[in-house]
Parts: structure tokens; C-alpha cells; sequence
């Protein structure tokens, strides 16, 4: 009980040096060639998606079109039908 109550009063300082510590760690991971090869491949992965995102953005465009115009023809082909 008197340890938890030391740590609740050194709370503060406990913080700021995890965040020190996580600091450093991370500075030493980035610098690492195994951080770049991770962020080269996330960089691919997320380009790669965006990709495919767009091409499947393109082709429901194009099927839209193509329905409006089967839509137009039909609405034509229906009035010409009611005028003989």
C-alpha cells in the first residue's frame, strides 16, 4: 500500500520519463533500415490501394453513364411508341 502511494506521488515524473523513454526508442527505431522497409512497404501498400480505389471509382462512373443512357433510350423508344 505505501509503494502505491510513493508512485501516485512520483506520478509526474514517472510520465515525463516513459515519454522520454518512448522518445528515444522511437528515434532509434526510425533511424533503423527495418523502420524504412516498413514505411517504404505501408507507402506501396497505401498507394497500391488508393489505386484500385480510383479504378473501381471509374468504373462505377461508367456504369452510371451507361445506365443513364440505356435509361434516356428507353424513355425515347417508349415516346416514339406512344406517338404512332
Amino acid at each position: 500500500m505505501n509503494l502505491l502511494k510513493h508512485l501516485h506521488e512520483k506520478e509526474k515524473m514517472l510520465l515525463f520519463l516513459g515519454g522520454a523513454v518512448t522518445t528515444l526508442y522511437s528515434l532509434y527505431c526510425i533511424k533503423s533500415g527495418k523502420a524504412k522497409k516498413i514505411a517504404v512497404k505501408s507507402m506501396a501498400t497505401g498507394i497500391q490501394l488508393q489505386r484500385k480505389v480510383h479504378e473501381t471509382f471509374q468504373n462505377i462512373k461508367e456504369e452510371a453513364v451507361d445506365i443513364v443512357h440505356d435509361a434516356d433510350e428507353a424513355v425515347k423508344f417508349a415516346d416514339s411508341e406512344d406517338e404512332s
